[in-house]
C-alpha cells in the first residue's frame, strides 16, 4: 500500500491512499479547491501519472470496489442547467450562466463539452450525482483504449504535467468531500486496476467564506424519467 500526502488549495494536507501493485508512472490522486464567488465547495479530482505513454481508461465502481463519493454535512450542487447524466457542462452556456462552470460532474479529462471541445467520455448507468452519496458497484465512466482524451500529457484535455481530471464535485452547505473507487490506467505499457480514495477538507478561512456566502437556483439531479 502506498499513501501520498498533497497540499491542498485553501486546504489541509491529507493522505490520498491508493492500494495495490502497481508501478510509479501511477502516482495516485489529488484534490484542488475550485476558487469561486458563489460560496461552495468546489473539488476537482486528478489522477496522477509521471510518465508520457501512460493513459487513464475508467472510473467506476465495483462489488469489491464500490464508488462512494460523499459530502459530509451537506448535500451535492447541481446547477438548474447541468446534465441530468452526470455529464460535464456545456461551454456555450456557461457565459450566461457563470455558476454552471461548478456543477458537480464526471469526466475523463474534459471539464467542458462544446462543439469545438468534445467531450467524449462514456457513462455508463451512473445514479445522479444528488443527496449526500453518490454511489455504485456496477457503473461508471471513461474513454475507448487509445483516446486522446484519456492522455494525462495532452494539452487539448490537460494542462500536460500529468493530472488528468475525473470528476469535479461541488456543495453549498457540506464541510468535506471524500470518495473511494475503482479505476483502469494503462501504466508500464499494461492495463491495472486499482482502489484509490481521496479526502478533500478545506481550511478555516474556506469554511468561514463558504458559511457566509449563498447562491440561488440551485436544485437536485434526477435522472431521466424520475419525478422532480
Amino acid at each position: 500500500m502506498k499513501a501520498k500526502t498533497l497540499c491542498l488549495l485553501a486546504g489541509t494536507a491529507v493522505p490520498l491512499i491508493l492500494t495495490g501493485s502497481v508501478q510509479a508512472e501511477f502516482t495516485g490522486l489529488s484534490t484542488f479547491s475550485k476558487p469561486n464567488e458563489f460560496g461552495l465547495l468546489v473539488v476537482n479530482v486528478y489522477a496522477e501519472f509521471d510518465r508520457p505513454g501512460d493513459l487513464m481508461q475508467t472510473v467506476g465502481g465495483t462489488a469489491s470496489t464500490p464508488l462512494v463519493v460523499t459530502v459530509e454535512n451537506g448535500t451535492f450542487y447541481n446547477h438548474s442547467f447541468g446534465s441530468v447524466t452526470n455529464a460535464s457542462p456545456n461551454a456555450a452556456l456557461i457565459n450566461a450562466f457563470p455558476s454552471l462552470a461548478f456543477d458537480s460532474f464526471v469526466s475523463i479529462g474534459a471539464k467542458f463539452s462544446s462543439a469545438a471541445f468534445p467531450d467524449e467520455t462514456t457513462l455508463f448507468g451512473l445514479p445522479p450525482i444528488a443527496g449526500s452519496v453518490f454511489s455504485s458497484t456496477g457503473s461508471g465512466w471513461g474513454v475507448t483504449p487509445l483516446d486522446p482524451q484519456g492522455d494525462p500529457f495532452n494539452t487539448d484535455y490537460s494542462s500536460g504535467n500529468g493530472q488528468i481530471l475525473i470528476g469535479q464535485f461541488a456543495t453549498i452547505d457540506g464541510t468535506a468531500i471524500h470518495g473511494m473507487m475503482a479505476i483502469h490506467v494503462v501504466s508500464n505499457d499494461a492495463v491495472r486496476q486499482l482502489a484509490v480514495s481521496f479526502y478533500h477538507v478545506p481550511g478555516p478561512s474556506a469554511l468561514w467564506l463558504l458559511g457566509a456566502a449563498g447562491l440561488l437556483g440551485s436544485r437536485r439531479r434526477y435522472a431521466r424519467g424520475a419525478a422532480p
